[in-house]
């Protein structure tokens, strides 16, 4: 939720190696505009533009601001996503692999699918999203946070309450994290005849651990409580033997699809972060993540993260990055479905795969002092690539440019 400040404030090295940001940039005021461009392999664009805002008000109050907008911008010429059902028999599996790629936008990006009504990718949306957020410091005692979430699109609308408690114990070597939140959402997707809520209670606990002034250690767990209407409503599952590229409307045999209408997610997570003071590794930081996952839809996965951190010059900081992503596939999913399944699925987030993303980031750390105009000074401009690639045929090249100004 945003960003969070002051994770460890343990005054050593061991603040450094969470974030592995520069001095300067750790200030509180701040203001950040950052630009992001994911390209899909089915021609399939999204340009996101994020501006956000962190303003101390006192020296134990601070306010946040975010404004996030996502463009999704389909090519309707053709290419690759560009038959949407409309081919014969020999271009199906082509058609049936563009929409696992569209479909898959949401996944990669963190904005909507655009679907259009015939079901392929010649549909355009736009996504807003608005951050609202105060935390406050009682007295050195307790640290609290509260977020007010809220997205907007064509078929999907979320309002999102969040609030984060967090102590420091023994020297502020230990720290222990409780959140909450909850998803109110309403789903009015292409083939819904009108609107449906649903609803998710998240629950966080986590705890963050000085192991030396150069190692913190993080094991969390958190559990998300979902009910209400589980699918966005803008797929159609072919039945009784149809093909999937035959289903451009909602007929007997081409029909909406059908989840459990509760959902119940574990998510155990573990990392490690150290910082190199010394020898060839001098001024660098690693961090490495694990976490486990597991729902009551049988879907499990495992996830592993490193990242890598080095001062290539007291102005230059590169960043290296690789994730890798396995799941196993909901109880319910099948290769074809009778009309008179229960459960029914063509969302290609419930089937088995794999994704790798491969990325590099580099940043340039003003000088403190160096001022743009006024009382507003440079802090970092930054600049990031990353390559997905997923086992149901996608893959994406995510392109991000940033600028970060303190005041």
């Amino acid at each position: 939720m945003g960003a969070i400040k002051k994770i460890l404030a343990a005054g050593s090295v061991a603040a450094l190696i969470l974030s592995f940001v520069p001095k300067n940039a750790s200030a509180e005021n701040y203001s950040k505009v950052e630009g992001y461009i994911h390209s899909f392999n089915n021609n399939v664009s999204v340009y996101t533009g994020v501006f956000a805002l962190n303003k101390d008000v006192d020296l134990d109050t601070s306010v946040y601001f975010k404004y996030n907008i996502d463009l999704i911008n389909p090519d309707t010429e053709g290419g690759e996503g560009g038959g949407g059902g409309e081919g014969g028999d020999d271009e199906a599996g082509e058609d049936d692999d563009a929409l696992n790629k569209h479909r898959a936008v949401s996944a990669v990006s963190g904005a909507s699918s655009a679907v259009s009504s015939a079901g392929g990718s010649s549909a355009t949306d736009t996504r807003h999203a608005l951050t609202l957020g105060v935390s406050h410091n009682f007295n050195n005692i307790i640290g609290a946070e509260a977020y007010l979430d809220y997205s907007t699109e064509s078929d999907y609308k979320s309002l999102t309450p969040t609030v984060t408690l967090k102590k420091d114990l023994f020297e502020k070597n230990t720290t222990v994290t409780l959140g909450y939140s909850r998803n109110m959402d309403t789903v009015n997707g292409t083939f819904m005849d009108g609107s449906e809520d649903k609803n998710v209670d998240n629950f966080f606990v986590g705890l963050t651990q000085v192991l030396t002034p150069f190692t913190i250690a993080q094991i969390g767990y958190s559990r998300n409580e979902s009910s209400g209407f589980q699918s966005e409503g803008i797929r159609l599952v072919p039945v009784d033997g149809v093909t999937a590229d035959t289903c451009t409307e909602e007929t007997a045999t081409c029909v909406q699809e059908v989840f459990p209408e509760t959902r119940s997610r574990n998510a155990y997570l573990a990392g490690i972060s150290h910082y190199f003071s010394g020898g060839l590794l001098d001024r660098s930081s690693i961090k490495l993540t694990a976490r486990y996952y597991n729902d009551d839809w049988d879907i499990t996965s495992y996830t592993g993260d490193i990242e890598y951190y080095k001062y290539l010059s007291d102005e230059w900081l590169l960043r290296l990055n690789y994730r890798y992503y396995t799941q196993t596939e909901a109880f319910f999913v099948k290769d074809s479905y009778l009309s008179t399944d229960e459960f029914k699925s063509s969302s290609p987030q419930l089937e088995a795969l794999d994704s790798n993303l491969y990325g590099v980031k580099l940043a340039y750390l003003f000088k403190e002092g160096e001022e743009l105009f006024d009382s507003v000074k440079l802090g970092t401009i930054e600049g990031k690539y990353e390559y997905y690639t997923e086992t149901i045929g996608v893959n994406a090249h995510i392109i991000m440019a940033a600028i970060r100004l303190l005041f």
